[in-house]
């Protein structure tokens, strides 16, 4: 009897086309995914960092995020602010006003004192808040008169007023002119005698000190910018620098 050799096997075609249908799907599956990743990492909707936290190298998570701070710009460190003091100025306006009324004689005063704070005796805004200042004019003179707080309290440092003249009449300051000047826009003036020359003009001056006070009256004139001015000032004890001050003019 013949035997019949076993039929040779074929590839079963349906099979192996599904296999490679299957095969081609997952591929572009794939492709499609990591376009739409890198697509949505480029236009930062989705951070690749955020869809796969735990694939950034070889680092952990937690060494990662550590990574990140040791490359983030340290802020800068502040100065710490310095306290601010709340100067009373209603009390301020009311002394150097007060002060002004008892020390210029009344002709040469404006129908309103304008107070400002931070006014210095020039007329320039010093942005010292514990400063407070008018200036006004009349007639060819410029009246200046400034209060002054001691730093950080509500306590009177000092006073002053200044009134200077156009077109100085002397070279030289002396004691009947500086006496005239004086009588003529103060009241209750003291009689200046003391006259000296300095570098930038020369000045007359009598400063007189108490137990509970220091004032002063005299006159400067400097012939570089041809004025003349009159000037008085007072210091209670409180004042910051009652124990050394011998002169309105100088430290």
């Amino acid at each position: 009897m013949e035997e019949n050799s076993p039929a040779p096997q074929q590839n079963k075609p349906g099979k192996l086309a599904f296999l490679e249908v299957g095969l081609f799907e997952i591929f572009f599956v794939a492709v499609v995914l990591l376009l739409l990743f890198g697509a949505l990492n480029y236009f930062n909707i989705l951070s690749v960092s955020d869809a796969f936290p735990r694939q950034l190298g070889w680092l952990p998570r937690q060494a990662v995020a550590q990574k990140k701070l040791l490359y983030t710009p340290a802020k800068p460190t502040l100065a710490p602010t310095p306290a601010v003091f709340n100067y009373n100025a209603e009390k301020a306006k009311t002394l150097l006003t007060q002060y002004i009324k008892d020390t210029i004689k009344a002709e040469f005063l404006p129908e309103k004192i304008e107070i400002k704070q931070g006014l210095s005796l020039d007329g320039t805004n010093n942005g010292s808040q514990r400063n407070f200042g008018v200036v006004f004019t009349s007639g060819s003179s410029s009246i200046s008169a400034n209060f002054g707080y001691k730093e950080s309290t509500n306590i009177p440092n000092s006073y002053a007023v200044f009134v200077q003249l156009q077109n100085a009449v002397k070279a030289t300051a002396t004691a009947s002119l500086t006496n005239s000047l004086l009588t003529s826009y103060f009241k209750n003036s003291y009689s200046a005698s003391d006259c000296q020359i300095v570098e930038i003009g020369s000045y007359c001056e009598n400063f007189q000190a108490s137990a509970e006070v220091k004032k002063g009256y005299g006159m400067f004139i400097v012939p570089a910018t041809e004025t003349e001015t009159v000037f008085t000032c007072l210091i209670p004890k409180e004042s910051s620098g009652f124990n050394n001050l011998t002169s309105c003019l100088f430290k």
